[in-house]
């Protein structure tokens, strides 16, 4: 799964998966444009990380809510960094609670992150795609956007839009040899959970453990490979068989 030469942008690439993702792109041969919006200090380390390959790399600082903090974003990639060959939104924000907890105006931010930073992400790099007539879009959502959850209501309804977007997409730019993917993810451990929380939930996973960050970046950079070429419109699921979808 070569990506050599490619310049990849990952969104929320500071921490976590997308600093995962980052990394591995970059061992692999990828240019990384690290994007973060609030977590400077975290992209900084992914950036000094993803140096250690000898690849080109950017940090980017923006609200993919806004389209115009979308768009100068584009704008700086492109003078510093030249044209993008695949895009990977880890991007996201969610309030786990129920929707009857929620005042009017707060759901607001979890569909303008989750839906509109998609389509702003979409409408401001795929035409750039399309004139070099090759490119990658992959979304990573929760397996909530599928599912539903109680606790993730309005941020699940806005990701299971996005999944609607990209199959709607790849059908409109797949002419232009670009793909648009989903990928559908399980519980990932990122050090947040105590082992008595781990044991209750791995009963619920077949293979009885959580997912982590490298199980996510395998399948990314697979859909981002010449590989996947005839791969488009799909939602891969990476949850260790929590969920089982026809």
């Amino acid at each position: 799964m070569k990506l050599t030469g490619k310049n990849i942008l990952v969104t929320g690439a500071a921490k976590g998966i997308g600093r995962q993702l980052a990394i591995e792109a970059a061992s692999r041969g990828a240019n990384i444009a690290v994007h973060y919006y609030q977590s400077e200090e975290e992209a900084s380390n992914t950036i000094e990380e993803v140096k250690k390959f000898g690849v080109e790399v950017i940090s980017v600082k923006a609200d993919l809510a806004d389209f115009q903090e979308a768009e100068a974003m584009k704008n700086k990639i492109f003078a510093e960094f030249g044209p993008i060959d695949g895009i990977v939104n880890n991007a996201g924000y969610a309030q786990m609670k129920s929707f009857f907890e929620y005042e009017p105006e707060e759901w607001k931010k979890e569909v303008d992150v989750c839906l509109h930073g998609v389509l702003n992400l979409a409408y401001i790099f795929v035409p750039g795609m399309k004139e070099r007539g090759q490119g990658k879009f992959v979304n990573i959502v929760g397996d909530s956007a599928r599912t539903g959850d109680r606790h993730l209501i309005v941020s699940a309804a806005a990701r299971n839009g996005a999944i609607s977007f990209l199959k709607s997409l790849a059908k409109e730019v797949g002419r232009d040899h670009i793909q648009c993917n989903t990928v559908s993810i399980g519980m990932i451990d990122q050090g947040e959970f105590t082992d008595d929380m781990i044991a209750k939930m791995v009963r619920n996973y077949p293979m009885k453990r959580l997912g982590n960050a490298a199980d996510v970046s395998g399948a990314v950079l697979f859909l981002l490979s010449d590989e996947a070429d005839w791969i488009t419109g799909q939602v891969l699921s990476v949850n260790g068989g929590h969920n089982m979808f026809g």
